[in-house]
């Protein structure tokens, strides 16, 4: 309760009326099956659209294997109205992914313009990073998908111009294959052989050493597709004012600025000499003082060469590019050390969808262990990527906890989910495993396709003995398959499950979700698999079977359109998707917003206020055309109180509240009696 120890006024807010219930969403989907990329394990991926799917998962599977109809399915969901859809991708235990080995040393550009023709003896690098009299230096090009390389030579004695950038080599550039007649900038890699840093932070020449290794985030073919790109940078620069520290201090340098420097950067010493530069790292920053690790440092060590005015120190970095399918990623500030923000395992393994650093990083962290592709530009595949279509156990996943569930366990932490479908995979333990999660969930229905596991269009025999398989009033299936046009504009048959979960979402969105989802066209479809008559249609839709049939009403203008709305079940009250839907429906929203009734004290105004919460929602839906009768009465009714819970009940913090409510059901036989009728009047004359 509130104090009022002084006088004053005092304004407070107060609940005037019951809490209100919102609905759910009642036709967000998950699907899980076959893709060409995508994560395998973890939570589902919400998609709003078929280009967003094709972001994260790709085009669609070629051949037929299990799970391979998730694409079409997708497009059919949303081309029939879907919204919101979350996918799950299973793949075979053979799957891998692709691998890209990259090497150390040093890798730069030619500077913008500044092309390099052959028979020439001078370049201009865009960093000179390392360079140093007698460094090996080879320039690499990537034109029309063909490399053209120069031989190795080495740097001229006083080759480097820091002032001008210009590099002199000790012989002239020449061109293999023979191609163009330069070296253009825009797409020349130029490669220094170094293998790291003495004792004194010089670098030393060698061949180059390896660097680490990248997987693919995703296993499959489609991640040997990734294009990945290395480049150096340099991320901060500060001019060299002097050499503060002695002793145990040595090593302190003040700069202008330290801005952008940091504890375990890597520290580049440019003093314009074509003597080989220093290399140290960081060990503090305090304002503008750089603390730099190794051995003792003198003034001598910072003092510029003739040709410059100044000593320059910059960090050292390095930048990855990785681009796939329309997807591009970009890291411009990584480095080997494990540094907050910038190590390349952190930094690679929480932000791209499309990498994984998963194999140990080098020991030396030291810029010439910075990773680059072997010819300098882009990043070749070590190991290719291998696809393998899942099996039924891959479908059905396991639950390995939070965060690592696979197949159908994965859709169990997503609890917006309202339909799941695992297109074209009619296989019983797969089919089983969608209904017990339904039925443990609750708040969920399945929508089964025909079992095709024998290879051939499955018959009606084929699909009565497949539904007998099942009684559950949270499943339905549909019969026959619908043919779509694939990739090769060619006719495939597909299971009907994600094109129907978009036709539920649609007729959600524009009836509610008390109408039944049947006597609707089916958009994306060319045809169906079977034309089956009114006589086999009278043997598919009743009880035991109450399979739902698609039926094939072009003669008449009427297209393609789902004709039932059954649920597998043999309890007759159950019998009809939409009441199971609007019970789902009606269930979740009254569990999330009822929420807030617990703990409360459990008297009659806590009673009262959830009774009003609870009549003001289903008055809504009964005004919706949710729930039968000329008035609410008829519609529903509500008891809570004394009459629903004992004294023990109470003493044992139980609050029971009895809720009646009258659905709609489907008027799935519209019968007209018309018969001959001796009515009019004759006139008679007075």
């Amino acid at each position: 309760m509130p104090e009022y120890l002084a006088p004053g006024v005092f304004l407070e807010e107060v609940q005037l009326k019951a809490p209100s219930i919102e609905g759910v969403s009642t036709s967000t989907t998950g699907m899980v099956g076959a893709a060409l990329r995508g994560p395998t394990v973890g939570r589902p991926v919400l998609v709003t659209n078929l280009f967003q799917f094709r972001q994260s998962f790709g085009g669609p599977v070629t051949g037929t294997g299990m799970g391979s109809e998730l694409y079409y399915a997708a497009q059919g969901f949303f081309a029939n109205g879907g919204r919101r859809l979350y996918v799950v991708r299973a793949a075979g235990a053979a799957a891998s992914a692709a691998q890209f080995a990259t090497r150390g040393g040093f890798i730069g550009r030619l500077a913008a313009g500044a092309d390099a023709a052959t028979g020439q003896a001078v370049i201009r690098p865009a960093d000179t990073m390392g360079l140093m009299d007698g460094a090996s230096i080879q320039l690499s090009m990537l034109r029309d998908g063909v490399t053209y390389v120069a031989t190795a030579e080495t740097i001229a004695a006083g080759g480097i111009n820091r002032a001008t950038g210009a590099v002199t080599l000790g012989g002239n550039l020449d061109i293999t294959p023979t191609g163009p007649a330069s070296y253009a900038a825009r797409s020349t890699a130029v490669i220094t052989q170094l293998n790291g840093l003495d004792a004194d932070g010089i670098p030393q020449t060698g061949a180059r050493p390896a660097s680490i290794v990248i997987d693919a985030a995703d296993v499959g073919a489609a991640g040997s597709g990734i294009v990945i790109t290395a480049s150096p940078v340099r991320a901060a620069r500060g001019v060299f004012v002097s050499l503060d520290g002695s002793g145990v201090d040595a090593n302190q340098v003040r700069l202008k600025s330290a801005s952008g420097f940091y504890v375990n950067a890597w520290v580049e010493i440019d003093r314009g000499s074509p003597v080989a530069r220093r290399f140290r790292k960081v060990l503090a920053v305090n304002g503008p003082v750089v603390t730099l690790a190794g051995p003792a440092l003198v003034a001598g060590d910072f003092a510029p060469d003739a040709s410059v005015t100044e000593t320059l120190l910059s960090v050292r970095e390095f930048a990855l590019t990785a681009s796939l399918d329309g997807t591009t990623e970009s890291f411009p500030s990584l480095t080997l050390e494990n540094v907050t923000g910038k190590f390349v395992t952190d930094v690679i393994n929480s932000g791209s969808r499309l990498l994984r650093i998963n194999a140990a990083l080098p020991a030396d962290t030291n810029p010439f262990f910075f990773p680059s592709g072997d010819d300098g530009l882009t990043l070749t595949v070590t190991t290719a990527g291998v696809d393998d279509d899942p099996d039924a156990a891959a479908i059905r996943g396991v639950d390995n906890g939070p965060g690592q569930r696979s197949g159908l366990h994965a859709l169990e932490e997503v609890a917006d989910i309202s339909i799941i479908v695992v297109p074209g995979v009619g296989e019983i333990s797969v089919q089983e495993a969608m209904i017990e999660q339904c039925e443990r969930l609750k708040y969920r229905v399945a929508l089964l396709d025909p079992d095709v596991s024998g290879g051939t269009a499955p018959s009606l025999n084929d699909i009565q003995t497949q539904r007998l398989q099942f009684d559950t009033k949270y499943a339905a299936i549909y019969y026959p398959r619908i043919i779509v046009r694939d990739v090769n504009d060619a006719n495939r048959a597909i299971g009907a499950s994600g094109h129907m979960a978009g036709v539920c979402a649609r007729v959600d969105n524009e009836r509610g979700v008390f109408k039944a989802p049947g006597n609707e066209t089916i958009s994306n479809i060319v045809d169906i698999e079977a034309i089956l008559t009114q006589g086999e249609h009278e043997v598919l839709n009743p009880a035991p079977n109450n399979i739902n049939v698609i039926r094939d009403f072009r003669d008449s203008g009427r297209g393609l359109r789902i004709y039932g709305a059954r649920c597998i079940t043999s309890d007759n009250d159950w019998k009809y998707l939409p009441v199971r839907r609007l019970f789902v429906f009606l269930e979740r929203s009254l569990d999330i917003g009822t929420q807030w009734a617990v703990l409360e004290p459990n008297d009659q105004r806590l009673w009262d206020k959830l009774a009003d919460s609870v009549d003001a929602f289903l008055t809504t839906q009964w005004r919706a055309g949710a729930l039968m009768g000329a008035d609410k009465t008829q519609a529903f009714y509500i008891n809570i109180g004394l009459s629903t819970m004992t004294q023990d009940d109470i003493d044992n913090g139980r609050l029971i509240m009895e809720i009646g409510v009258a659905p709609v059901k489907p008027a799935e036989f519209v019968i007209i009696r018309i018969g001959q009728w001796a009515g009019g009047s004759f006139a008679e004359e007075a």
